[in-house]
């Protein structure tokens, strides 16, 4: 046992004591006070224990970590201080300027989005809809019609995949692109013209055959039908111009130069007016006539429209009219009041036998009125017709010997020109006609012709007429050919075209103009 105790004195003899530590004095802080102690426990003679010692340098540390930043040399703050310097305020129009450019960028934005998923949208009916249909086949009463569903989709969505997305996306680099991009590619964007009149068609086949469809849905495994994908063209060519609209807005507010960006507006514009105005042409039912030789569809408007004939007032009937610049179409309307309303065609004319006059003529031996909805649509028609009538008048002059016409364009008016009819009661308006016209003398009298012998046509722009008829001259040329109207009757159509001098002579017969009136 004190063998034990005596090992255990020899250890802590042994123990060794950690070698005193140098201090260094702080020259710039010579009253810190755990230098001080430190100091003192340095000079002292007692050796200081290690929990002393540790004490001692952390008040060392702590203290001089307090200190503002730069009093301790070598010390760097882990923060800058604050600036006393206060923010200037924006000025009131950079912020504007700012605020509508971040519009201009998020409306783009939105242009490239929308545009990728359209595209998406297109390869669901390309990828999926038709090429099932081309795998499963179609009912055998159904063959050929499946090409009207879709019409000239799959040209669309080529377009837009190919090239369309990736020039709008080249957009976010140079946003003066964006307006270039559409005036430039106007045109193309007629092919949406040609989707709209071809969808009445698809409406029509697509509820005629829903049954198979709705089976065509569920194998693609798609969550819309088809006639939510076939509606997704007319609602993209409509969102164009309000999108560009929008970036126009912001355009403006940022003080930037929209000439461009205009014009891309109102060509955009234009562009789904002419699709609502094919798909109501695609509607019309019962015109045997190309629509797509009759020139460019200039207006369509509903009118009340009255006819009197030989002192006989007929009732009013509502009609939706088109003009073409080569004929006007006069239609009925069918299912109104439904989404997808359609036309019956009733009568039809060439704008060829038209005229403009501020005043009805008394000797009109008929008077058809069309009354529009308020004065702007009047003008609006009376414009378009009264352009077209100077053209015409312009065209036959440079090649015609002579017309016997005044101020007025004065052409050839068919007998038949009752196919106008249609009414409205109400009092004599004030305001433009529109008339059939006629070839006439100095007494207002019809240039009209008999044929004297049967004549085949020889060439295209012939026509045939028979011993006997009543023929209407339009105008002559130096050939001794006459440009005439002919008459529809029992045994052949109405026809217009040219045929020699040598088988008309004067005819005794008076035809009064049939006479069209436009009111508000």
């Amino acid at each position: 046992m004190q063998s034990g105790g005596e090992e255990e004195q020899d250890e802590d003899a042994h123990t060794p004591l950690p070698p005193r530590m140098k201090i260094i004095n702080d020259p710039s802080d010579p009253d810190d006070k755990s230098s001080s102690l430190l100091t003192s426990l340095q000079s002292s003679s007692e050796v200081p224990s290690a929990a002393e010692l540790v004490s001692a340098i952390e008040k060392l540390v702590k203290t001089k970590m307090s200190l503002e930043p730069g009093v301790y040399p070598g010390f760097t703050p882990l923060c800058p201080p604050e600036q006393t310097t206060p923010v200037q305020p924006r000025n009131p129009e950079q912020e504007q300027r700012a605020k509508a450019m971040r519009g201009r960028m998020f409306v783009l934005n939105e242009l490239i989005q929308t545009e990728k998923d359209y595209v998406k949208d297109l390869g669901i009916v390309v990828e999926g809809f038709m090429k099932r249909i081309e795998e499963k086949g179609v009912p055998d009463d159904m063959k050929g019609k499946d090409k009207i569903v879709f019409g000239n989709i799959h040209q669309i969505y080529d377009w837009h995949r190919d090239f369309f997305v990736g020039e709008l996306e080249k957009c976010l680099d140079d946003h003066e692109h964006l307006p270039e991009l559409f005036i430039k590619h106007e045109r193309r964007l007629h092919m949406y013209v040609v989707y709209c009149q071809n969808k009445p068609k698809s409406e029509f086949i697509v509820a005629e055959y829903d049954t198979y469809f709705d089976g065509i849905q569920q194998d693609i495994q798609s969550r819309l039908s088809i006639s939510d994908f076939l509606i997704k063209p007319i609602q993209r060519i409509t969102k164009y111009q309000l999108l560009l609209k929008d970036f126009l807005k912001y355009s403006s507010k940022a003080g930037m130069d929209c000439e461009q960006i205009e014009k891309a507006v109102g060509l955009m514009s234009q562009v789904p007016k002419l699709c609502n105005d094919m798909m109501n042409l695609g509607r019309l039912q019962g015109f045997e006539g190309k629509l797509t030789s009759q020139g460019k569809l200039l207006q369509q408007e509903t009118f009340f429209v009255t006819v009197q004939d030989a002192g006989v007032l007929s009732r009013s009937k509502e009609r939706r009219v088109f003009l073409f610049e080569q004929i006007v179409i006069f239609s009925e309307l069918l299912r109104k009041g439904s989404s997808t309303p359609g036309y019956q065609f009733k009568k039809s004319i060439k704008v060829s036998y038209l005229g403009l006059e501020d005043s009805l003529s008394r000797g009109s031996s008929e008077r058809f009125t069309l009354q529009a909805a308020n004065v702007d649509i009047k003008q609006v028609w009376v414009q378009h017709i009264q352009e077209l009538l100077d053209a015409q008048s312009n065209f036959l002059s440079a090649h015609s010997r002579s017309l016997t016409s005044s101020s007025i364009v004065h052409i050839v008016s068919p007998p038949s020109c009752s196919s106008f009819s249609s009414a409205f009661p109400f009092p004599r308006p004030v305001g433009h006609s529109f008339l059939p016209s006629c070839l006439q003398d100095n007494n207002d009298i019809t240039s009209t012709m008999l044929v004297t012998q049967d004549y085949s046509a020889l060439k295209e722009n012939e026509i045939c007429v028979s011993q006997g008829e009543i023929i209407q001259v339009m105008a002559t040329n130096q050939q001794n050919m006459y440009l005439v109207y002919r008459p529809a009757n029992s045994q052949s159509p109405a026809a217009e075209g040219w045929v020699p001098g040598h088988v008309l002579v004067k005819s005794t017969r008076v035809e009064l103009k049939p006479t069209f009136y436009f009111s508000s």
